[in-house]
Parts: C-alpha cells; sequence; structure tokens
C-alpha cells in the first residue's frame, strides 16, 4: 500500500494535460517493434483479405485474419498481435469489444515518433465506418505502457466533443479499463447532434492507480472533418 507521504507528493507533482483526437485520428492500436533486428519493420492493413501484417526488425511476419471469429475484436487482435515475439501493442482509442475487421483505413501504416519520443505504428480507425469516436486518457500512452504507470493514476476533469451523429440517450459513456483490459461503464450521458458539447465533471474521475478511461462517443457517428474529442485531466 501507497504510504500518506507518497501520495501527497504525488497530489503535489500532478501535471494538467489536454488531449484531442480529431475525426479518423483516434489511435486503436499502437505497435511497436522491440525484434531488435536491421531490417524496416512495416504494418499493412488490407480491406481485400480483412487482414493486418506486421514485420519486425528481423523479418518475421505475423498476419492476422480480421474476419475470422477469432479475431473480429480489437482485443482479441491485440492479444494476438501482443503474442509475436517482436512486437509491443497497446489498444488506446478503442474499446476491446470493438469491431475490427473492415473500420480500418487500408493500406501500410507509416511509423512516427510518439509524444514520449517512441517510433511506433498507429493504427488509426475510420470513424464513419466504425461509427463511434473514443478517446483514451491514460498516465502515459507508450506502445507497451510503462512499469510505472501502475503506482499513478489518471483524474479526468472535463472534456468536450463535437459530432454529427443521431443523438440519443446514453450515447456519451466513459468506460474505466484496469491492467487486465477489463472494461467498466461508469458513466453515461445523451449525445447531442452537430454542437460542441462539454461535460465538466467537477472535482473529477478516476479510474484509480494503473488504471485508465475511455470517453465513448456513440450514436450513429457520421464522418465529419470537424468531429473531435478532447479531454482535460489530472496526471499524478
Amino acid at each position: 500500500m501507497a504510504s500518506q507521504d507518497w501520495l501527497k507528493m504525488r497530489n503535489l507533482a500532478a501535471e494538467e494535460r489536454l488531449l484531442r483526437k480529431g475525426n479518423d485520428a483516434m489511435v486503436v492500436l499502437r505497435l511497436k517493434d522491440i525484434a531488435g533486428g536491421t531490417d524496416t519493420p512495416t504494418v499493412v492493413m488490407s480491406d481485400t483479405s480483412s487482414d493486418i501484417t506486421i514485420t519486425d526488425s528481423n523479418g518475421d511476419v505475423t498476419t492476422c485474419d480480421l474476419s475470422a471469429a477469432a479475431y473480429n475484436t480489437v482485443g482479441e487482435v491485440a492479444d494476438y498481435l501482443n503474442s509475436a515475439d517482436g512486437w509491443e501493442c497497446r489498444v488506446l482509442d478503442a474499446l476491446r469489444s470493438d469491431a475490427s475487421n473492415d473500420v480500418w483505413p487500408n493500406g501500410s501504416v507509416t511509423a512516427s515518433t510518439s509524444a514520449e519520443g517512441e517510433v511506433t505504428f498507429d493504427v488509426t480507425s475510420d470513424s464513419s465506418a466504425l461509427a463511434s469516436y473514443r478517446l483514451c486518457v491514460a498516465y502515459d500512452r507508450l506502445a507497451g505502457g510503462s512499469a510505472m504507470s501502475n503506482s499513478h493514476r489518471v483524474i479526468l476533469k472535463r472534456f468536450q466533443y463535437y459530432a454529427d451523429l443521431t443523438a440519443a440517450t446514453g450515447g456519451i459513456k466513459i468506460y474505466q479499463r484496469n491492467a487486465a483490459g477489463t472494461e467498466t461503464q461508469i458513466f453515461s450521458a445523451a449525445s447531442v447532434d452537430t454542437t460542441d458539447t462539454e461535460h465538466d465533471l467537477n472535482n473529477g474521475v478516476t479510474p484509480g492507480e494503473g488504471s485508465e478511461l475511455i470517453i465513448a462517443v456513440d450514436s450513429t457517428v457520421v464522418n465529419s472533418a470537424s468531429g473531435y474529442i478532447w479531454a482535460q485531466y489530472l496526471r499524478e
């Protein structure tokens, strides 16, 4: 159990952060090559064969059939790709139960350097195909997570979204995801169509140490260049 002094110090050192993702830019899976080879790693999506193929820097190839019942959700795909020795894979702006087939952009995924300084491959969602927006609020967004996050937490203070959708009761949700990947809904509200809509959570909501929050916008979300979600949170 953390000591009282440690908890006080953690609170005093808290950082306020903002995170924003726009339409078609939510990162469903973040992959990082850890094979340590000399080849150029690649990640390729194929709508034609409904699969994702990853090739690590040792040249080892892993293919996942997204149309198969065993891999038709985000969580199943992430677990399978994590089983490949040369990769780390993390679910970020998605629920593990979200569909995986025909909802991710077709073609090669370009490597980029994340805010944490990692070179990663970010598989993003096709917002219109998935008909939803997601935003993960976590202590870090590293491909494999960090051991440090187990003794830290986030506190979501407020969030805002804009989406072209069919307004519905319960269209806005917040889920808590623990280190084991279990997701539990802890908040819901009615969705609002094509309006900048903010939810102020007052003193904030926390998933607890080593866990994260996923803000979910559903209700038949339509593709819109103006769509986004942003969140203001404390990282302590």
